[in-house]
């Protein structure tokens, strides 16, 4: 049984039950996991049974194909005694990956919270409270917008990285 225990669009890291110390089982799943399309790297340690894996394609129909090729067995049950913030953080996340699916890559959290930004900036300029509810607003989309252009300069770098190492995909 494996876990998702921690999830970015290009990082996710999960954590294996009742394998702890099968050097062979993870290599085989590291083996396994790194030949699938969409997959950067795999890491895996055997002692704390945690897989990283680096992917350039959404977590979840990868790690649903898997399964499906019997590569692993996800655990979809709430983590016992897992805190709440952790849940919404995680539903959130999953929201955010289907939205993405569904939209071919166009739509997410981050765009909804940027058009809802400004336009509730726009709102506020327009009713006369400019300040400091109208400025605040839009001050929050437009760094909304820098920081994805960072990201995805970041993204760009270390994928540029990978390709002149000779370990991309």
């Amino acid at each position: 049984m494996i876990r998702v225990v921690h999830r970015t669009a290009a990082r996710t890291r999960l954590r294996g039950r009742g394998m702890r110390g099968n050097a062979q089982y993870f290599e085989q799943l590291r083996s396994a996991l790194a030949q699938m399309a969409g997959v950067r790297a795999v890491r895996v340690n055997p002692r704390t049974e945690s897989v990283l894996l680096e992917h350039d394609v959404p977590i979840d129909p990868l790690l649903r194909e898997a399964e499906q090729r019997g590569f692993l067995q996800l655990d979809l049950e709430p983590v016992p005694g897992e805190p709440y913030l952790a849940r919404v953080g995680r539903a959130l996340n999953e929201t955010d990956q289907k939205m993405e699916e569904a939209s071919s890559g166009r739509v997410n959290l981050e765009t909804l919270a940027f058009v809802g930004m400004l336009t509730g900036g726009i709102v506020q300029v327009f009713r006369g409270n400019g300040l400091p509810a109208g400025v605040t607003l839009l001050r929050y989309a437009v760094e909304f917008v820098a920081g994805a252009a960072q990201k995805e300069l970041m993204a760009q770098a270390r994928r540029s990285g990978d390709a002149a190492n000779g370990s991309g995909k």
